[in-house]
């Protein structure tokens, strides 16, 4: 496959486009869901949507209604991935290999991509991306209109402020009452576990969380050299906005405290039985979307 490079990902701000191009690749790759088939037991009828597969239409009931119905089995009506995108400032941080490419920018296309596969198996997706300014909700919908709706609402995002508190959070917990499969995208850069607090209680709840986590190749390798001004984009009263510091004195203690906060975050998702997926941004978006999918192959 050949795949997109960071700079061409960086330069497309067409999403539509992109995550079309990206998927159509993936696609040729990935064994797609057996789960459709007349062995499966009928569970309701539906209305048709755009996107839907014309054979799945019960032409009898149309004869009599004049309407369009799609009919459900038991097992189709049951997949609905639900995105949760963490929009808080530090996912604003952009690639020191690609400077114009950042890490909400790689979510953009990340999920927009495995809504075109979704789409295309026929399975329903809908979009929560927050941050403690506010949140923005998709509603579960399915077929490449909604895909493309799902697409130009990920265009207007912006990356500000910091996660949501729990009063924050309380409305928004209506949107996991159907049951759904979550898919939570972050860097995972916490202030006291709360992100992670909350794929706990999605867990609990039996919504548990495909976490993928997005970081620029410096986070990992710590490439630099002599006086070095860290800035903290969600500073609070328990955290200083910025931090002077010798780069090659402090090296070797920023590794060994990124490599245990790495830990300790696979241990808390692999306690839930979901596994952290790492990934650089720097990386292609093809390939980290064959690495989840084969991973999770209940998505695909």
């Amino acid at each position: 496959m050949e795949y997109l490079s960071p700079k061409t990902l960086a330069s497309c701000r067409d999403l539509v486009w992109l995550s079309r191009h990206i998927a159509e690749g993936v696609m040729l790759g990935v064994q797609h869901s057996q789960r459709r088939g007349t062995g499966l037991e009928f569970h309701q009828y539906r209305g048709y949507q755009a996107g839907d597969a014309i054979r799945h239409i019960d032409w009898k009931l149309f004869a009599r209604s004049d309407r369009y119905y799609v009919r459900e089995t038991e097992q189709e009506s049951r997949m609905h991935v639900c995105f949760v995108l963490d929009t808080s400032a530090s996912l604003g941080q952009a690639s020191f290999v690609e400077p114009s490419l950042n890490k909400l920018h790689y979510a953009k296309c990340w999920i927009a991509s495995l809504c075109w596969l979704l789409s295309a198996q026929g399975d329903s997706f809908s979009l929560l991306a927050l941050n403690n300014q506010h949140s923005i909700h998709m509603p579960e919908g399915r077929g490449e209109n909604h895909q493309r709706q799902i697409a130009l609402q990920l265009q207007r995002l912006t990356a500000s402020d910091h996660w949501p508190d729990q009063s924050q959070l309380a409305p928004l917990w209506q949107y996991f009452e159907r049951p759904c499969q979550v898919v939570l995208l972050s860097d995972f850069f916490e202030q006291d576990n709360e992100i992670s607090h909350f794929a706990a209680r999605l867990h609990a709840a039996g919504r548990p969380c495909l976490p993928l986590q997005l970081l620029i190749e410096a986070e990992q390798t710590f490439p630099f050299d002599g006086e070095l001004k860290l800035l903290n984009p969600e500073a609070n009263s328990n955290s200083p906005a910025a931090l002077e510091v010798d780069a090659e004195q402090q090296r070797q203690s920023y590794l060994n405290a990124f490599a245990q906060a790495q830990t300790e975050l696979k241990a808390r998702f692999a306690a839930q039985d979901c596994l952290l997926q790492s990934n650089l941004i720097e990386q292609p978006v093809e390939k980290s979307l064959h690495q989840f999918i084969q991973r999770h192959g209940r998505l695909c």
